[in-house]
């Protein structure tokens, strides 16, 4: 025994490739067991057993390679043996852990494990992740890939987007051209599109993405997905596509519920105005109208009145086209598409019979929807959406739909109109001396005006002009509200009855009712907007 020993030491000794080959085939022993080690852990396995199995086919297996006196008999003798308890454990593993938890020894099997490591890897390394509506990440194209030009058309989209707080991307094609843009803060940027045909891939491949229908393009369609941009975090996206003879739309809304849920506090009233409104929203019934342009926040508003409310002590309710999100303690109740007006007030009936503490709507359908409300305003409060541009047209609008001035003024609480302006970039805002004729024409005295600031979107470092890292350049970063806010009291509800409306407006400057370009304008002087906003947003239809 000590001979051969001696022997095939002295073998070894005389050549460089055998304790090579023996060292790796020791290290590769090691890897492979350390590895059936952990996998028996995780599956609860014998363990201990297959352990000692694999120690004792080792000594058995290195030993032949180092005793067998021809080393190249000894070689595969070994690893004939080691392998043995490879494959032994192998087996057992397969007969107990589930038919896709299964090692296949098979190419395919091999290829599609390779697949999905490298997919893994893409996915990791990608600066645009997605997750589809099944929870699911999407796959990222390889570069060559029919989808990869698409994914980098919505990486670039997004990229632009996100950064800038955008809250929706429109795309539209038809056979002449394609359009998208990206909405910031109320402002459409239109952005470089593709080709047609480029565009309808790119449609195709985000309602893929979406788990829609590619081929049907004319239905409606939407779903949920999630997107994960480097260094903006991950976000909630609608989809919404549909299309018609004459192209495709596919519109992106990004986080909705975020830009739609903001607290009274953060709606934008001045502190005059704030106070009487808080005052009203604490008390029982009295309907509440409040106008504003589409785009202009109104449902936000409608939505944050009601979050005023105690869930726990009161009854809520709405009825309204969409949810913008979940309200606690609320019960929201849909209206369906195409719905006609009779229907949509025999809904409405039901519920005013419940009678709820309060109910918000999302529209007026018709005379008789107005005049419903107005006879259960004085016991139910009510938040009415009227879109129009001032708190006189839609008081006007009110009084002609319901067809009678004293049932609309007895529940009547207040009538509230609204625009949204950008904030400026504080980061970025530049303070300037305004000129006094310029704050004349505005109504501004000169005298209580100190030095207003101006969007710049750019900021200095060591002496050189640099876009602003805050609005990425624009200037501005979020938007808020200015209102225009009609408290009815006693006497206002006499002249609203009596459909003096012209009185009424003197009795309500009379008590210091601040106009929309005035709100808009305290805005101006206290540093949060521009001149220049206000007369965007003022003048816009």
């Amino acid at each position: 025994m000590m001979t051969t020993l001696t022997l095939a030491n002295s073998v070894f000794l005389m050549s460089m490739a055998k304790p090579i080959l023996f060292v790796l085939s020791l290290g590769g022993w090691a890897w492979v067991v350390a590895f059936l080690d952990k996998d028996a852990g995780l599956y609860y396995l014998k363990r201990e057993l297959f352990n000692l199995l694999h120690v004792v086919a080792a000594v058995v297996g290195f030993g032949l390679m180092l005793l067998v006196p021809v080393f190249w008999v000894g070689l595969p003798m070994g690893i004939l043996v080691v392998a043995g308890s490879v494959a032994g454990y192998v087996v057992y593993r397969n007969g107990q852990v589930p038919e896709a938890e299964k090692w296949n020894a098979s190419l395919e099997s091999f290829h599609d494990k390779r697949e999905q490591k490298q997919a893994a890897a893409r996915q990791a390394k990608a600066t645009l992740a997605v997750t589809g509506p099944d929870g699911q990440a999407c796959a990222i194209p390889v570069p060559g890939e029919e989808d990869a030009t698409p994914y980098m058309q919505l990486d670039q989209l997004l990229g632009f987007a996100l950064p800038r707080n955008a809250n929706q991307i429109d795309l539209s094609v038809d056979s002449a051209s394609a359009k998208c843009r990206v909405h910031v803060d109320g402002v459409r940027y239109p952005q470089e599109a593709p080709e047609p045909a480029e565009a309808v891939k790119l449609v195709d491949y985000i309602k893929a993405l979406a788990g829609m229908d590619t081929e049907d393009r004319r239905k409606k369609q939407d779903a949920n997905i999630e997107v994960r941009l480097e260094n903006e975090g991950t976000h909630k996206v609608r989809v919404v596509a549909a299309g018609s003879t004459k192209g495709m739309q596919l519109q992106m809304s990004i986080n909705p519920g975020q830009h739609s849920n903001i607290p009274f506090k953060h709606l934008g009233f001045l502190p005059a105005q704030a106070e009487p409104v808080e005052a009203l929203l604490k008390e029982p019934g009295q309907a509440v109208i409040v106008a504003a342009p589409p785009h202009h926040g109104g449902p936000t508003t409608l939505y944050s009145f009601m979050h005023e409310h105690d869930p726990y002590t009161s009854s809520l309710a709405t009825l309204e086209d969409e949810k913008l999100f979940d309200l606690e303690g609320v019960s929201h109740n849909l209206i369906d598409p195409g719905q006609s007006g009779a229907k949509i007030n025999e809904k409405l009936g039901t519920l005013l019979r419940a009678d709820p503490s309060a109910l918000m709507i999302s529209r007026v359908a018709d005379a008789d929807t107005a005049k419903a409300l107005a006879a259960s305003a004085p016991e139910i409060r009510l938040y009415i959406p009227i879109p129009q541009d001032s708190t006189f047209t839609a008081l006007q609008l009110w009084l002609k739909t319901t067809g009678d001035p004293k049932l609309a003024a007895e529940g009547l609480g207040a009538v509230i109109a609204q625009r949204l302006v950008r904030r400026l970039c504080h980061t970025c805002r530049v303070s300037y001396t305004p000129d006094p004729s310029a704050l004349k024409k505005l109504n501004l005295p000169a005298t209580k005006v100190g030095d207003l600031f101006r969007a710049s979107g750019k900021i200095m470092i060591k002496e050189n002009e640099v876009q602003c890292p805050d609005c990425q350049g624009m200037g501005y970063r979020g938007r808020v509200g200015v209102f225009e806010v009609m408290m009815i009291d006693k006497a206002a509800r006499k002249y609203i009855a009596a459909n003096q409306l012209d009185t009424l407006r003197l009795h309500l400057r009379k008590h210091k009712m601040l106009y929309l370009q005035e709100s808009a304008l305290a805005k101006v002087v206290d540093g949060t907007t521009d001149i220049k906003e206000v007369t965007r947003v003022m003048s816009s239809k």
